[in-house]
């Protein structure tokens, strides 16, 4: 057990190591600004009466910020300071977005973050991979609570109307 620590901590070594508290700060502040941006861009997206985004529509474009955020910096505390590692994650990152049919912008991300784990592990940045992982994990299930609640309120709020609608009408 002690070999794989050993191991984990070594591989800090190469390119711009960064501790494992960078890591989760890094990813925990791309978290909270995407929050903010997902949020600033749902009060402030206009479209046109032609452009009928859907409830679903703007919820899964919203999480997709706040995944593409975070991402982001996830691809740069892999990538470093390495050409090499930047221009072969944006083949394979290219290769995948364009040779696979997936209608849910968030489903894509969620694609390309295994790329991101997945090559982490094979740069052998174990904590970058791991911490990544785990915190993708979290916010992935934080997306899906929030999004859970949000459905609840809104049918509670639509059981309501009905109700004041059917009591109006029976009166």
């Amino acid at each position: 057990m002690q070999e794989l620590f050993q191991v984990i901590k070594d591989s800090a070594a190469g390119g711009v190591a960064l501790s494992p508290l960078q890591i989760v700060f890094n990813l925990t502040l791309a978290m909270l600004l995407g929050f903010v941006y997902a949020y600033v861009y749902k009060l402030t997206y206009i479209g046109s009466k032609k452009d009928k985004v859907g409830r679903n529509e703007m919820e899964s474009i919203k999480y997709t910020l706040l995944l593409l955020t975070i991402g982001g910096a996830f691809i740069w505390i892999v990538v470093a300071d390495n050409l090499v590692r930047a221009f072969g994650l944006a083949g394979a990152l290219s290769l995948i977005r364009f040779r696979t049919v997936v209608r849910d912008p968030s489903n894509t991300i969620k694609v390309f973050f295994a790329i991101i784990i997945g090559m982490s592990c094979g740069l052998s940045q174990y904590y970058a991979a791991i911490i990544g992982a785990v915190f993708m994990c979290f916010v992935l299930a934080l997306i899906y609570l929030i999004h859970e609640h949000t459905k609840k309120t809104r049918q509670a709020r639509d059981e309501a109307e009905l109700a004041a609608l059917d009591n109006d009408f029976n009166d």
